[in-house]
């Protein structure tokens, strides 16, 4: 099968990929940039930003100068190359100002999900930039495309679908992921394309969720999606933003170390066995204050640890406190290498 390119609203890439977010620092301007040049949608992600001792006393302001600079750092790095864009997850406290940011930037596209990102339009106006909701379910994009529609005559510019097997915060229940098939990528794009048809929607869809080769590229075109959004197989790139005793962690783990918790973001989390989640797992609770407020939906007094430093642990390689975020597809992590050598395999 000959690999496609793929448009969204004025955008367009070699081949039908986009480059999770990945946060905390994991999506950062490198791999960004190196996604958009070896053909792909490059997405920065823009969670866990700024100084960390900074951030204590002005959280706000210093997430949004971070992501200044990452923002022109990727286009800077891919020489003006489009597509690079931003993933914005709706939890976070200061969603509005990072989505009004990134549009003061001219980015090309925001990805949003990790809730319904119903007033993303409204912080967007008449920019020219690509909006593209992450969604489990028809319903949910029902949801979503209704209240664009009605509330700001907007729609969708492209549709992601994030399955079951996903890493990360995921957008289906604990009985939901006992029955992973049941809600398969292939049972829920047809109810994805009714919803679009209903509302006059001829936009991409993309598929997430155990992606790691050009043979599951290939399954996920054949069943009737325009492209993938591929995250686990990328932490280990080259150019992503782990310690490389994160990466080599992750290259060391197996299928059989993947868990689900839940976050305190409120929602299931795919993780790797460590030794923070196996404290998690125990029922043990992490103590601890809050000087970010990150997470609307996040209760320090109750949450059993805090998810910004675990990431950034995570970041910084201290593995003893890191939370590992993963698909189900750990497996297919084999070694660090340069993300082209991945596009290298799309090409004829």
């Amino acid at each position: 099968m000959k690999i496609p390119s793929l448009k969204i609203r004025n955008l367009e890439s070699r081949f039908p990929v986009i480059q999770a977010g990945m946060g905390v620092r994991v999506g950062n301007a490198e791999l960004a940039a190196a996604t958009v040049n070896s053909g792909g949608f490059g997405t920065i992600a823009s969670v866990g930003l700024g100084d960390i001792e900074k951030s204590k006393t002005d959280f706000v302001n210093e997430s949004n100068r971070f992501l200044i600079s990452e923002i022109r750092k990727a286009k800077e790095l891919c020489g003006g190359k489009k597509p690079v864009g931003v993933n914005v997850m709706v939890a976070l406290s200061n969603y509005e100002e990072i989505v009004r940011t990134s549009v003061a930037e001219k980015i090309d596209f925001i990805i949003s999900g990790a809730g319904l990102p119903i007033p993303l339009p409204e912080y967007v106006a008449d920019a020219d930039v690509a909006l593209i909701p992450v969604i489990s379910s028809g319903r949910a994009l029902e949801v979503v495309v209704r209240a664009w529609i009605r509330k700001y005559n907007r729609k969708p510019d492209a549709i992601i679908v994030e399955g079951p097997r996903c890493g990360g915060h995921l957008g289906f229940s604990n009985e939901m992921l006992d029955d992973m098939e049941s809600y398969s990528l292939d049972k829920l794009l047809p109810e994805v394309k009714e919803v679009l048809k209903t509302y006059d929607c001829n936009v991409p869809v993309l598929a997430a969720g155990e992606i790691a080769s050009r043979a599951d590229i290939e399954k996920m075109l054949s069943l009737g999606y325009d492209g993938v959004q591929m995250g686990t197989f990328f932490i280990t790139a080259e150019e992503a933003g782990l310690d490389v005793k994160s990466k080599e962690f992750y290259i060391k783990s197996t299928d059989d170390d993947v868990v689900v918790i839940r976050s305190p973001v409120g929602l299931p989390v795919r993780v790797l066995k460590s030794p923070l989640v196996e404290r998690v797992l125990k029922g043990e609770r992490e103590r601890f204050s809050c000087p970010y407020r990150c997470l609307r939906t996040c209760n320090p007094k109750k949450a059993p640890f805090c998810i910004a430093k675990a990431l950034l642990a995570t970041w910084s390689g201290d593995t003893e406190n890191s939370l590992f975020m993963t698909g189900c597809n750990v497996d297919a992590l084999k070694k660090i290498m340069p993300i082209q050598d991945f596009f290298d395999t799309l090409k004829d």
